[in-house]
């Protein structure tokens, strides 16, 4: 799979990285992520030239999520709270990012409201397993990281690909189609994990 080398090539940038940011808690890290998809959200909403500025945010926020559950083992601080931060602030920095897209130039908040319940249900599924005592699930075509690594893509693509094309006079650009995709993949996701769950509990 493209996604799978995509996260390969990320291991072997995110190993030596880790490194240089040993001298910073893994907290800090996740709160640093959540705020650079807060930028993102915000210049991704301006449109335009902004763009490329809500790229380079993405890019941080992206790098620093992966960096801060590297960062804990490497420094054995792993602990429930940071596990409760992190999928917290995942979650908000999720909402922060689509909710610029679907309220951008290119967005349509219908799409954006369909991609937020894809995007949400996807990840209470998996944490849900784990709370009736099963594995966490991140099965699916709708992880987490597959959905960075698609939103680094599209943003770019949108900002060198501005217009659009009309489909029974429906307006589809970068940004539609990618809100259609996390709404189909993420409730896809989310009724696949939740079937993993109904089979495995006695």
């Amino acid at each position: 799979m493209v996604l799978d080398s995509y996260r390969k090539s990320a291991d072997k940038i995110i190993d030596p990285l880790s490194r240089l940011f040993l001298k910073f808690r893994p907290n800090t890290i996740t709160i640093l992520s959540l705020i650079f998809a807060l930028m993102a959200g915000i210049f991704y909403y301006l449109s335009h030239f902004y763009l490329i500025i809500s790229f380079i945010f993405l890019l941080f926020s992206s790098l620093f999520d992966a960096l801060d559950g590297k960062i804990a083992r490497i420094k054995n601080l792993q602990s429930l709270k940071g596990d409760l931060m992190d999928h917290t602030f995942d979650r908000y920095s999720d909402i922060f990012i689509i909710t610029g897209m679907m309220l951008s130039f290119y967005g349509d908040i219908y799409l954006g409201l369909f991609a937020i319940i894809g995007i949400l249900m996807t990840s209470y599924m998996g944490t849900q397993s784990q709370a009736l005592g099963l594995k966490r699930n991140y099965s699916g075509i709708a992880g987490r990281a597959d959905r960075l690594v698609l939103i680094i893509i599209f943003t770019l693509i949108q900002f060198l690909v501005p217009g659009y094309f009309l489909i029974h006079g429906i307006k589809i650009d970068a940004t539609d189609i990618l809100l259609i995709w996390f709404g189909i993949a993420g409730n896809i996701t989310a009724v696949t994990r939740f079937i993993d769950a109904y089979k495995n509990l006695k």
